[in-house]
Formats: C-alpha cells, sequence, structure tokens
C-alpha cells in the first residue's frame, strides 16, 4: 500500500534524537503521546501473553490495543530530511502494520523500551534497516515482504500455499511523480524509485485467489500479515492487515479506510472481498 500526499496536522510534534538513535545518527519524530501510547499497548501485550507466547497472539493482541484509534493516511509524509516518524495517534494500513510488528516482536525481550522500539521499525520500514533518503524506505507492500524476508523477519506463506503466480509489475510513483512532493522536489529520485520498481520485477511470488481463502484459511494463523493483491495497474498490494480467526471464519483486523479506524470486519475475510473488484486474492506472511 502507497503513502500518498496528505500532510495532517502534527499534535505537539517535536524532533527527539534519543541516545540510542543518537549513536546510529537517526532522527526520530514522535509526540510526548506516543511514548504514552507505546507503552500502554506494551504492558498490555506483555501482561496478558506470557514470554513463550508466539509471536503470532502477540500480533493480535497489539493490534487488538489499536482497535478504535483513527486512520490517517501519509503520516510518514514530512517536510525535509527523510527521517524515523512515529505517529500512534493515527494510523494507515500499513504503519498499522508496521507498529504492530515491531510491538510483538519487541515484546518478548526485555529491550522494550520506546528507542528499542524505534530500533525494530526502522529495521522493519527501511531497505538493509537503513535510513538512507526517500528512496530508501520500502514504498511498495511487496518490496516491504520480501526486504523483511531478507532480514529474516518473516516467512512468505503464500508462497507455499498460493494457488497463482504473481510477478509485480510496479511503476506508479515513477508514473505519478505529481501525486509525491518529494519527487516533485527532487527529479533525481524518480530515477532511483525507478531502478527500486524494476527490481521488483523479478520477483517470483505466489497468491491465493479470491475463491480459494475459505478454502485454505485453516493454512493461516491468528496474527499472519494479509496483503490484498490488486488488479491497479502499476500497483501490487492495495491494503493489509492482520488475520484473525472469529467463530471459525477468517477476518481482518486492520486500519479500514472504510470506517476510518482500526477495526475488526464484520464479514469473514472471503466475504469481504467479494465487493471489491481491484482485488484479485491475497498475499500472506508470518512474522518469525
Amino acid at each position: 500500500m502507497l503513502q500518498t500526499a496528505f500532510h495532517p496536522a502534527p499534535e505537539k510534534e517535536h524532533l527527539t534524537d534519543m541516545k540510542r538513535a543518537a549513536e546510529k545518527n537517526l532522527a526520530v519524530s514522535a509526540a510526548n503521546k506516543d511514548s504514552l501510547i507505546y507503552d500502554e499497548v506494551m504492558r498490555t501485550v506483555v501482561n496478558s501473553l506470557p514470554p513463550p507466547a508466539r509471536l503470532g497472539p502477540r500480533m493480535v493482541a497489539a493490534g487488538s490495543a489499536f482497535l478504535g484509534t483513527p486512520y490517517v493516511a501519509s503520516t510518514l509524509e514530512a517536510e525535509g530530511e527523510e527521517r524515523l516518524i512515529i505517529n500512534l495517534r493515527g494510523v494507515d494500513c500499513t504503519t498499522f502494520v508496521e507498529y504492530v510488528t515491531a510491538i510483538a516482536i519487541r515484546s518478548r525481550t526485555r529491550m522494550n523500551k520506546f528507542d528499542d522500539f524505534s530500533d525494530e521499525l526502522t529495521a522493519l520500514r527501511y531497505r538493509g534497516g537503513v535510513i538512507d533518503g526517500y528512496s530508501s524506505r520500502l514504498h511498495y507492500f511487496t518490496e516491504w515482504l520480501k526486504d523483511n524476508e531478507r532480514k529474516g523477519y518473516l516467512t512468505l506463506v503464500s508462497d507455499k500455499i498460493g494457488n497463482e503466480p504473481m510477478d509485480p509489475v510496479v511503476n506508479f510513483m515513477t508514473s505519478n511523480p505529481q501525486h509525491y512532493r518529494q519527487l516533485q522536489e527532487d527529479p533525481s529520485l524518480v530515477k532511483d524509485m525507478a531502478a527500486i520498481e524494476k527490481g521488483m520485477s523479478g520477483y517470483n511470488m505466489r497468491y491465493i485467489t479470491k475463491d480459494r481463502i475459505e478454502q485454505m484459511a485453516h493454512h493461516i494463523e491468528d496474527g499472519d500479515i494479509i496483503a490484498f493483491v490488486t488488479t491497479i495497474e502499476g500497483l501490487d498490494v492495495s491494503h493489509t492487515g492482520l488475520a484473525i480467526h472469529q467463530n471459525g471464519r477468517l477476518h481482518l483486523l486492520h486500519a479500514s479506510l472504510r470506517s476510518k479506524e482500526v477495526e475488526i470486519t464484520s464479514e469473514p475475510l472471503s466475504e469481504y472481498l467479494k465487493g471489491l473488484r481491484n482485488v484479485s486474492g491475497i498475499l500472506v506472511a508470518r512474522i518469525g
């Protein structure tokens, strides 16, 4: 899922150079309230699950703690140099998955303070875990999945159980630079993004088509990352969230553009997707 060019007013946002971030020359942008929200969510996860608990239940616990959080697009598209932006007060589908993943991973360790969370988030959000300008951020979600697979964070379950091949052909950002302030201000970034898009065309992935989701749901575990494969030209993925089973059926825990908040779909995922003409199926990834 791509970020679009909307800039919400920050809530007492400030630039904080945390001790560990400073050691890595990493600037972290966050509000005081983000740290408070993080501490509350982390306590919820740690207190509800013993240390040996698998990451799947921790993903669900962290994601559920965000229920009702407002959907806010493009919180990462700030002015100035690329830096780690944390906004737990408002999330879109991608930042929701990133925050939940980083919290779940850190909840199993004693290194789970806010600066530890910042380190984990950086590792997940940026290519190779290193911030090196705008183009180092993993803008396309299939690259987010493949890069984090290479880093050992996840396994692409859909590559094993998918019934259809997926070879992403992406060019949305370079075909529509007018939608991205950074690409407009620095045309050299368009060339950088074009090289990244070209590299993605070599991916060899599989996905589960919409008509097979119900049949394959028993292979999908609570807390797995679900990504909607789209037929929109130039895009790979249009939405993402977490798998959660309710009453024996697979649902989606996600930051919903439709309801404008984090929610669990009232319909099972297979039925929810029937009304989405531009979605052909799903990718499934498992953290840990």
